[in-house]
């Protein structure tokens, strides 16, 4: 193993009046607030059967139609060069994607959202497989701007052990920052505590840019609240209902 020179290495680090940032890119916003930019990640919370899925799909036809759905905006930013979005489904089967592919169109009005939607369905891969097919698409894909993880859990062996948890938000962060793209990932509830479950979901709460939680009320509708904003103000939690008569779900 090379040795390390730690003076250079220092040199890198130091930040002083003469830097120059690059100022990050907004990929996702919701209502006028910064949710997801350019070299971070956000997370998606919720109980089994919340419905995250429902809003990753907002997120998916916002970026599509360059339209504000559910409160989104995604990739409507003129200066944007990069047009992709990209979905790895690690838990629904192709069956269960097609009704998501259907709610896409629907929202964003559509048929082929394939032209700027790339889509994998994963359920049978290890963590291991899963992570390298998302690193092959990154490193081969410079054109996507938003990488989504639905979900997270199959991308590791163990959810409890710490330091798993804490190498695979580091993955996440450098692809995010390497390839210049937003990363969005969903994750469950514990059902006793309503924290993000196991230490990928500590990690995951820790160094998130966005935290927004996704729950079931009584009056079955399903409501989106912001659990961490880092880059922006709190909004207000939001409200989205299945239609009988629009077939669709529709912003309370």
């Amino acid at each position: 193993m090379a040795e390390i020179n730690y003076s250079e290495l220092l040199k890198s680090c130091r930040i002083d009046s003469k830097t120059e940032f690059k100022d990050d890119n907004i990929y996702l916003s919701h209502q006028n607030n910064i949710i997801g930019t350019s070299g971070n990640f956000v997370t998606f919370t919720g109980l089994p059967g919340a419905s995250k899925s429902t809003f990753i799909a907002g997120v998916i036809a916002s970026g599509i139609a360059r339209t504000e759905i559910f409160g989104f905006n995604a990739l409507t930013y003129p200066h944007l060069k990069k047009t992709r979005i990209a979905l790895f489904d690690t838990e629904q089967t192709g069956h269960d994607y097609k009704r998501k592919e259907r709610l896409i169109k629907t929202l964003s009005g559509v048929q082929n959202i394939y032209k700027n939607l790339d889509v994998y369905t994963v359920i049978e891969h290890s963590a291991s497989n899963i992570l390298g097919m998302i690193n092959e698409y990154l490193t081969k894909t410079p054109q996507c701007a938003i990488l989504i993880i639905d979900g997270i859990l199959d991308c590791i062996e163990s959810m409890n052990d710490e330091q798993q948890a804490k190498r695979l938000i580091k993955i996440i962060r450098k692809w995010a920052k390497k390839h210049d793209v937003l990363i969005i990932t969903v994750l469950h509830l514990g059902k006793k505590d309503l924290t993000a479950i196991g230490h990928i979901g500590s990690a995951s709460t820790r160094y998130c840019q966005s935290e927004l939680e996704v729950s079931k009320t009584n009056n079955n509708t399903y409501k989106l609240t912001p659990k961490k904003l880092r880059s922006s103000g709190h909004f207000e939690p939001i409200e989205i209902m299945y239609s009988d008569i629009e077939k669709t779900f529709i912003k309370l």
